[in-house]
């Protein structure tokens, strides 16, 4: 059996390491909410990378090297491994996603800002969605999405290890809807003129 070592890149720009047998499953579990408790709270927006590793001792191994490490090294780490093998979801369009530094640049150079000016604009925008949302509000910008919280049922689910049943508790979950207009910049096609 192999086993991967993963990172997954956050909605707030963090970074969360694990370990699978299934790169492609334990994603999609990630993204359901069924996955890791900080991806819970951190919901994943995309995959960044996983490197083949031998033996569940060495991933372990491996991943707890990984976690200890700051973020803008993280990528870096995982490149020098022995066997690596970086994986983009469908459509990413990207030889490497965009993180957080390099949003903050684009930022600063569109709004004609510092870049600790922009750094500045883009924790207050995160920090007050994530707060309105946690409360309960909705957050929506015209053009670009909808932003809420939406309550999931208790469930029964498998361990992806043993295949063993799992109650999974109720919890409440953010959620974005992308915006008319985003949807067709993404799709490449120009926004219909209003008569």
């Amino acid at each position: 059996m192999i086993w991967h070592l993963y990172l997954i890149e956050c909605i707030d720009g963090s970074l969360y390491t694990g370990i699978t047998t299934d790169v492609a499953k334990r994603y999609n579990q990630h993204a359901a909410g069924t996955g890791a408790r900080y991806t819970r709270s951190h919901p994943p927006l995309r995959l960044v990378a996983s490197v083949s590793v031998d033996t569940r001792s060495q991933a372990l191994k491996a991943e707890a090297a990984i976690k200890r490490l700051p973020k803008g090294k993280k990528i870096e780490a995982l490149q020098r491994m022995a066997f690596p093998c970086f994986s983009q979801l469908p459509n990413q369009g990207r030889s490497k996603p965009m993180n957080k530094s390099e949003l903050i640049e684009a930022i600063a150079k569109a709004a004609e800002l510092s870049k600790a000016d922009a750094e500045r604009a883009l924790n207050a925008t995160i920090d007050t969605v994530v707060k309105a949302v946690a409360k309960g509000d909705t957050v929506t910008l015209i053009g670009f999405g909808t932003f809420k919280s939406s309550k999931r049922a208790a469930r029964t689910g498998r361990n992806p290890a043993t295949g063993a049943a799992l109650k999974i508790a109720a919890t409440t979950l953010p959620r974005f809807t992308a915006g008319a207009g985003f949807k067709t910049a993404v799709a490449g096609k120009k926004a219909a003129k209003k008569k």
